[in-house]
């Protein structure tokens, strides 16, 4: 199960992404039934899939324009992430904060949130994907 309900995470941070880009219906429609299915994920084991759940909500705040409520929940991501032991998720929650907050032009929270995702990529390991933020890093 473990994979399929990462693929149903990554799935709807694709679409959540696709829908910011395109402005298409099918792709928050595709985020929206992927929110579903983490959030059923969260009730049965929060441990595992509530900062996933978050994450999701903090991007669909975001892209629905709603900014206070996105924070809150970037924020709470980054927490629960920390709190359950999900390096790798806390990691992506940072970096996906960090572009919140480049476009709300909170440029300090942002190149330190960007900072803090790069750190724990290279904490976990990924050192590809932490040069890949080097080297595209907006700050």
């Amino acid at each position: 199960m473990v994979v399929g309900s990462e693929i149903i995470f990554l799935c709807g941070l694709t679409s959540l992404a696709q829908a910011r880009k395109t402005k298409e219906a099918i792709w928050k429609n595709r985020a929206h039934e992927s929110l579903k299915k983490v959030k059923q994920l969260a009730k049965d084991s929060p441990s595992n899939y509530q900062h996933k759940l978050l994450l999701l909500e903090a991007e669909c705040a975001f892209i629905s324009g709603r900014i206070k409520k996105a924070t809150e929940k970037y924020e709470l991501a980054v927490a629960m992430s920390k709190k359950n032991d999900f390096i790798q998720d806390q990691a992506l929650s940072y970096e996906l904060a960090s572009k919140f907050y480049a476009e709300q032009r909170n440029e300090k929270k942002a190149s330190h949130y960007y900072g803090k995702a790069h750190d724990l990529y290279l904490e976990w390991g990924a050192t590809g994907k932490a040069d890949h933020l080097r080297e595209n890093s907006p700050f």
